[in-house]
Parts: C-alpha cells; sequence; structure tokens
C-alpha cells in the first residue's frame, strides 16, 4: 500500500496541470446584489414587492413556472421564483431598509438578462443604494476573490457611484473607492484610478516606453483606443519630442467623461486647444486604413492600442483591433524601426498574437508583463517593431 501510494504521487507531480484545466460546460451565470436605505418601496409588504418584482422578471423574459412565499413577524419577506431558467430570490430587513437579491440564470442569454435586471432592480430600489454587486460565471470556469491584489479587492467595498451611462458602445461607469481613489469602469472592467495615475501607474509608463525614446523626434504618434487620457498625457508630458499626438477613441462617451470627472481631462483639454493633441472619434482601424490611403505610409513614429480585452470573439467591439489585417496595415504605416504595444490580456494569449502579428509583417515581436492592480496584477503588453 505504501508504494502504491508513493507511485500515485509521482505520477501526480509528473501530469501536465494544463491538461487537467478543461474548461467546463457552462453553467450560467449568477448575480448577487445587495440594497440598503430603500424607501421607494415597502420592504415589507409582500403584494407591493411580488408585483414590482414580476415586472422587473418580465423585462428579462424569463418564463416563472411557480412562486413560493414566507411574512416573518413581526416583519420580513422572502419570496422565491421557480424558473423555467433557474430560480430568483429576494429577502428583505424592513427594519434595516435592506434586501438581499439572488438570480441565477442559465442558458444562452443568461448574461444578458442578468444584465438587465440588475439595471431594473437599481432603478427600482435606488441605484446609489445597491452596497454589493457580484456577477459570477457558473460551471465554466474556476473563481475566487483572492487577498493579493489588496487595492483589487477593495474596489469591491466602500464605493459611490458617481456617474453612469450607456453608450452607444458599451456602459460607462464612475465611482469614488477608499483604495484607489476615483475610477473609470467600462463594461464592469476598471481602467483607471486617481490614485494609480502619474509615477505609480505603470501600465501606461509601459505602455509608452516600450515603443518611445525620450531624445527621438517623433513627428506623429497615434494611441488607438485610450479615450480614458491617461496614456495621452503622459507622452504629452514626458515625450517633448512628440510633435503631434493623435487619440483615435471609436467611444465619444468616454472622452467626454473623462473630461467631467477626471482632472486628467482638463490637461489634455489644453493641450487639443495648442494643436498638440488630436482626438479623433473613428474606429481604430478604418482611421488606419484612412492614413494609409492618404499617403501616410512609412511615417508614424509609434502606435499604441490601448484597446479593450483581446479579442478572439469576432462580434466583439474590439475585434478588428486584432486581425492580420490590421496588423500589416500598422506595419505599411511605421516608419523603419518603429514600432506599436499593445494589451493582450492573458499571457497565454501569447501564441495568437504573435501568429497575427507575424501574418501582419512583423517579425519582431516581444511580450512584456506590465504591474496592473486594477487587473489583480500583471497585464501582458506585447511591443512589435518594423526592420530598420
Amino acid at each position: 500500500m505504501e508504494k502504491d501510494t508513493a507511485n500515485s504521487q509521482v505520477d501526480l507531480k509528473q501530469q501536465n496541470i494544463h491538461a487537467t484545466m478543461i474548461p467546463y460546460p457552462s453553467m450560467g451565470n449568477h448575480l448577487i446584489l445587495d440594497f440598503n436605505n430603500i424607501t421607494s418601496v415597502n420592504l415589507n409588504s409582500y403584494e407591493e414587492l411580488d408585483k414590482k418584482l414580476r415586472e422587473v422578471l418580465a423585462h428579462t423574459l424569463v418564463t416563472i413556472e411557480s412562486h413560493t412565499y414566507k411574512i416573518f413577524q413581526p416583519q420580513g419577506v422572502t419570496i422565491l421564483y421557480l424558473l423555467a431558467e433557474s430560480h430568483f430570490s429576494i429577502h428583505t430587513w424592513p427594519e434595516l431598509r435592506c434586501c438581499a437579491i439572488d438570480f441565477y440564470h442559465c442558458g444562452d442569454r443568461s448574461l444578458a438578462n442578468l444584465n438587465i435586471a440588475e439595471e431594473k432592480l437599481c432603478d427600482l430600489f435606488g441605484w446609489f443604494n445597491c452596497t454589493s454587486t457580484n456577477m459570477l460565471k457558473r460551471g465554466s470556469i474556476s473563481s475566487y476573490l483572492a487577498n493579493d491584489f489588496l487595492d483589487k479587492t477593495e474596489i469591491l467595498r466602500n464605493v459611490s457611484l458617481v456617474h453612469r451611462e450607456k453608450s452607444e458602445f458599451q456602459e460607462i461607469r464612475v465611482y469614488d473607492t477608499y483604495a484607489i481613489g476615483r475610477i473609470l469602469v467600462l463594461n464592469s472592467a476598471v481602467q483607471i484610478s486617481t490614485k494609480s495615475l502619474g509615477e505609480n501607474d505603470h501600465y501606461t509608463i509601459d505602455m509608452s516606453r516600450l515603443v518611445l525614446e525620450k531624445e527621438k523626434v517623433y513627428e506623429h504618434v497615434i494611441i488607438i483606443g485610450g479615450g480614458d487620457l491617461p496614456i495621452a498625457a503622459h507622452v504629452l508630458e514626458k515625450y517633448p519630442n512628440v510633435k503631434k499626438l493623435t487619440v483615435c477613441e471609436i467611444d465619444e462617451r468616454v472622452v467626454e467623461v473623462c473630461k467631467q470627472f477626471f482632472s486628467i481631462g482638463e490637461a489634455c483639454s489644453k493641450e487639443i486647444e495648442k494643436g498638440r493633441l488630436e482626438v479623433v472619434i473613428e474606429g481604430g482601424a478604418s482611421y488606419m486604413e484612412k492614413l494609409l490611403a492618404d499617403g501616410k505610409a512609412s511615417s508614424i513614429g509609434a502606435v499604441i492600442i490601448d484597446c479593450t480585452d483581446f479579442a478572439l470573439d469576432e462580434n466583439s467591439i474590439a475585434a478588428e483591433l486584432f486581425t492580420p489585417k490590421f496588423y500589416e496595415t500598422i506595419y505599411k504605416l511605421l516608419a523603419p524601426g518603429s514600432g506599436f504595444s499593445q494589451q493582450i490580456t492573458k499571457p497565454y494569449y501569447k501564441d495568437a498574437f504573435s501568429e497575427r502579428a507575424s501574418q501582419g509583417g512583423f517579425d519582431i515581436i516581444n511580450i512584456y508583463m506590465s504591474i496592473t492592480p486594477e487587473y489583480g496584477g500583471e497585464l501582458p503588453i506585447a511591443n512589435c517593431f518594423k526592420s530598420s
């Protein structure tokens, strides 16, 4: 028996751990919401809650198969709806003016329906009263909240909403946080925080320094994405030899929100007035193709692509920024010896990215890991160069 145990341990050590990380079937998504300071709804009235919650669920097009409830004494209500798609429940504490909501939804429409439900529930109970929001994927991945990066963890605590809106392309939110100051959140992903800007903004510094030199003169540098403006502000301040900087951002509302709620936007507005900074509202791929058609081949000093996460999904907004055709256009626009940088989200995307960049003409391809607490650790940045 001892020999068998020893052999078993050896076998475990020799296993390819990646071979065991096969994704499980998707079992939908799970939304958990907590609300406080509720005054818009009588939390002790089963009839009112049932009516309002059925209206919310109607927007998600789920099917209510049955429901049950319990009215507690002296106060409090629990309602559980059994859905064809799974379940929805609410528990109320009227004396504290708070409630807890649990919405588990399987099926192809689960994520979209939960996003609808979150908005409708926030409208019902008060957006500023939502003290906790968690969206969990079920089945397909394993996840947990780690404490390795305290700032990342603290984003979920001690926050207050400053602004929210839906643009043509995405949901935009601004929060004030205890740990990392004011943050910009696009589609639930933290983009910038005021306490990590400046000398502590390793991501912005790395995205710039990997393709720019302090002493070199650049006639034209382009940032694709980056409508939150920290990279633009950094380049304008730290690279005085950049004569013209263009930020090409597809979502104008991101730029305007950052100008309104972040001081970094004020500095960039002054540079726009001076003419050194230009903001173009357009898709990055089409903008670069227009430059090439206008005879700008071999004239661009550097390109920094500060886009959303690396997209293998062809339906993603950012998908056009990860194609061999896009990289070929960049290759043609770059001056000899110049390069571009781009964040690619996860180290295991390196091969997929490298293959596409290589198809676009690049043979000098590097991956650098940058410190980014907002993303929960390190973020890989690709930097590719055109041969001199």
